[in-house]
């Protein structure tokens, strides 16, 4: 009876590491990282070419449109069109940085309400875009 115990729980655990394997890069997500623009001079490019659609926040934050120049190749690069992987890297940080200005200042307080009103913008996005 102690050897089926130590096979089965050798083989949950080898289960587990295959999983693990298979699944441990999520496919797609680099996508937003390759070509958002992160610099203050690739926001400002962006900015002067495309104008405001490609920022839902204040300034040049919360970018929603790939960076200008290209990415590697990356598809929509260089182009004004909106990015819905930059649409939803935008809603999940304006719904972080809610959670924390309002877990350190108070659900009402107007930097809270600033990223809540960021990420319900960015969800109404991506339902038009069907996502």
């Amino acid at each position: 009876m102690g050897a089926e115990q130590s096979s089965s729980g050798a083989s949950s655990s080898h289960h587990r590491s295959r999983s693990r394997a298979r699944h441990g890069h999520h496919r797609g997500r680099g996508h937003w990282s390759a070509s958002a623009p992160k610099s203050v001079g690739d926001r400002a490019a962006v900015l002067k070419k495309c104008g405001r659609k490609c920022f839902l926040g204040p300034g040049k934050s919360f970018p929603i449109c790939a960076r200008l120049g290209g990415a590697g190749g990356a598809a929509g690069a260089g182009t004004c069109k909106i990015d819905r992987h930059g649409v939803q890297a935008a809603y999940s940080r304006a719904r972080e940085w809610a959670s924390i200005t309002a877990r350190k200042k108070g659900s009402s307080s107007a930097a809270a309400r600033k990223y809540t009103a960021i990420a319900k913008r960015a969800k109404t996005l991506l339902k038009r875009k069907g996502v």
